[in-house]
């Protein structure tokens, strides 16, 4: 018997229907997405924000508008997981599914040199 594959989370689903939009030419440009001013401003703001703030947005916003943002994502990064370029241990959460332990969850998340501060990890 075949084993089965782990069911997809929300997010990577709604990031296969972002990439299927772009790639099949029905969204070429960041204006074909609805409401793509809003929608833009959102993602500006997402971006900016810090990755708890912005994954705890992600996990309460609408399938439809989610689907919007990662469009638009993929249209000006190349990728619907941009969103997530800060926080390898969110997206192994968010859009793989899998839940990391401490020890792997430190390992996954910036080193403290990379957030400005200079002094030796333990």
């Amino acid at each position: 018997m075949f084993a089965t594959a782990a069911p997809r989370t929300r997010i990577a689903g709604l990031a296969a229907r972002a990439r299927n939009i772009v790639d099949s030419g029905l969204c070429k440009a960041t204006s074909s997405v609805p409401d793509w001013l809003a929608r833009l401003d959102l993602l500006e703001h997402l971006t900016a924000a810090s990755a708890a703030d912005r994954r705890a947005t992600l996990a309460i916003l609408d399938d439809d508008v989610l689907c919007d943002l990662l469009v638009l994502s993929y249209l000006r990064h190349g990728t619907p997981y941009a969103l997530w370029a800060d926080t390898l241990a969110g997206f192994a959460e968010d859009v793989l599914g899998v839940t990391t332990w401490a020890q792997l969850h430190r390992l996954l998340e910036p080193a403290p040199s990379a957030l400005g501060r200079t002094e030796p990890r333990r």
